[in-house]
C-alpha cells in the first residue's frame, strides 16, 4: 500500500515528526477484504477518527478488491485556506482489483460544482439521504439511463458529493477513479454495484 499523509508546509509545527512518522506506519501492504468488512485495521481507523471530522467508510466493497491507499490531508482549524488547505482536511480511501480498476471514498470541505454528466439518477441512503449518481461523458446532458447500463461497467461512475444531512460535516463522494494513483478503466463495477457500495456506507464510531 503506498502511504501518504499530507499536511500543510507552514504549519509542520503542529504535528512533530515522530507522530508523522507514527502516522505513516500505520498503513500496512495490501490487505484482502473480508465479508462485510472495511478491510481497515485498529490503527488505520484510530488515524481517520484523529482527524476530528466524521469519517465515512464502506461497509461493502464488491469482490475481489483489497485496500491499496490510505491518503490524509491534517489541516489544523486555523491553519490558511490555500494549497493543501484550501478546501480544510480531507481524506481518500482507495480499494484496487487485480484488473487496477480503483474504487475511492473520499471526504473534502468544498469546491464543488462543474458540468453535469452524460447520465445520472438518484438513490435514497440511510446516511447521506437522497444522492445524485452520474457517469459517462462530461460534459452531458443528464440522461436517465437504461437498465442495461445500471448492470454494466460504465466509465467517469461517481456520486456528486453530499454531506451528512443532520450536522456539520465535509462533503463525501464514492468514484470509480480513472484518472490519478495509476488506476486503469473501469471493468468491474457497474452503477448497481457502485450504489450498494454507496448504501453501505456508515460513519467510523
Amino acid at each position: 500500500m503506498i502511504k501518504s499523509v499530507t499536511k500543510p508546509a507552514r504549519d509542520r509545527h503542529y504535528l512533530g515528526f515522530a507522530v508523522l512518522l507514527s502516522l505513516l506506519s500505520l498503513f500496512h501492504a495490501d490487505r484482502p477484504l473480508q465479508s462485510q468488512s472495511i478491510a481497515l485495521s485498529p490503527e488505520e481507523q484510530a488515524a481517520l477518527a484523529a482527524l476530528n471530522i466524521p469519517v465515512a467508510v464502506p461497509t461493502y466493497i464488491p469482490e475481489g478488491f483489497t485496500l491499496s491507499q490510505i491518503k490524509i490531508n491534517l489541516c489544523p482549524s486555523n491553519s490558511p485556506q490555500r494549497g493543501e488547505c484550501r478546501e480544510g482536511t480531507s481524506y481518500e480511501i482507495i480499494y484496487r482489483n487485480p484488473e487496477n480498476t480503483c474504487l475511492m471514498i473520499e471526504a473534502i470541505g468544498g469546491g464543488l460544482g462543474g458540468p453535469d454528466s452524460e447520465f445520472h439518477y438518484t438513490t435514497q441512503t440511510a446516511l447521506l439521504g437522497e444522492v445524485d449518481i452520474r457517469f459517462g461523458e462530461i460534459p452531458g446532458d443528464r440522461n436517465f439511463p437504461s437498465s442495461e447500463q445500471l448492470s454494466t461497467p460504465q466509465p467517469g461512475l461517481y456520486n456528486f458529493p453530499a454531506n451528512l444531512p443532520s450536522t456539520r460535516s465535509p462533503f463525501y463522494a464514492v468514484r470509480v477513479e480513472e484518472n490519478r494513483y495509476s488506476c486503469g478503466q473501469n471493468t468491474r463495477i457497474s452503477p448497481r454495484e457502485f450504489d450498494r457500495v454507496l448504501q453501505s456506507l456508515v460513519v467510523l464510531e
